[in-house]
């Protein structure tokens, strides 16, 4: 017993280590893959779709004290939105993916970040999915 504590800690600490605690740090990070796409309708269109489908497909409540997040805002004065994907547990936020939607001249330009997970290209085909209008999860 007196063992797996210390290996319990040691265990906790490396994947509190390897977080990616902030947008920032998902976006400069090497294992975060990147895409963008750009669209003829109106950046709020493109933020609508692709929030509304993160929050109904990727928000999950696990445990007693962790939970996946999705966080999402429009900031209509500055003319782009946001939306982020995050695992809560015990008070650390360990970001998945960041996908920013901006206002153009002529249409929206989207671009999503995501890394810190396996299935880094399966996010992304899933968010370009939802902005092109589909609803699968």
């Amino acid at each position: 017993m007196k063992i797996v504590r210390p290996v319990v800690v040691v265990i906790l600490l490396f994947f509190l280590a390897s977080c990616v605690t902030s947008t920032e740090k998902l976006e400069k990070s090497s294992s975060t893959i990147t895409a963008e796409r750009i669209y003829s309708e109106n950046y709020q269109e493109i933020y609508r779709r692709v929030s509304g489908e993160a929050k109904r497909c990727m928000a999950v409540n696990m445990l007693l004290y962790s939970s996946m997040e999705v966080d999402a805002e429009l900031y209509t004065e500055l003319g782009f939105g946001e939306v982020t994907w995050s695992l809560i547990n015990i008070g650390v936020r360990n970001y998945f993916m960041k996908v920013k939607i901006e206002k153009l001249e002529t249409g929206s330009k989207l671009t999503i970040a995501s890394g810190n997970t396996l299935n880094k290209q399966g996010v992304i085909k899933r968010v370009l999915l939802w902005a092109d209008g589909g609803k699968d999860c």
